[in-house]
């Protein structure tokens, strides 16, 4: 179990967010703080100092390659991996590349299997 690693989630989608809250922390042990909104998230990022921001793409306030942008451009985080969550099986993989993201998971996903993903998409993988 890697009880010590911490994770912000960042996603508009209240039952989204109360799952893989439950999914990381019972089927892995992590420690995981969750925001609903983009500018929520980026302060919680700064305060948390996670191991990895997970951040889902389509939100209405900001989307995620902003929110993965603008911890990008902050000295602060810009060494936190950033990976992405959607539903949208076509991405502008470009953009994903020119914002900095480590990866995507795509909606849905296997709980079972997603710490694992997050590993490997933080260079921490198996």
């Amino acid at each position: 179990m890697d009880d010590s690693f911490q994770v912000v989630l960042i996603d508009d989608d209240p039952d989204l967010r109360k799952l893989l809250k439950l999914t990381l922390e019972f089927t892995a042990g992590w420690q995981v703080s969750a925001a609903a909104a983009g500018a929520e998230g980026i302060e919680m990022v700064r305060r948390v100092n996670p191991d990895i921001a997970v951040v889902d793409i389509m939100m209405p306030d900001m989307d995620g390659y902003e929110v993965c942008q603008r911890l990008k451009d902050d000295p602060a985080t810009a060494d936190i991996p950033v990976v992405f969550l959607t539903a949208r099986k076509e991405l502008d993989e470009a953009r994903v590349e020119a914002c900095g993201a480590r990866g995507v998971v795509i909606k849905p996903f296997e709980p079972e299997e997603l710490a694992d993903q997050l590993r490997t998409l933080c260079g921490r993988g198996p």
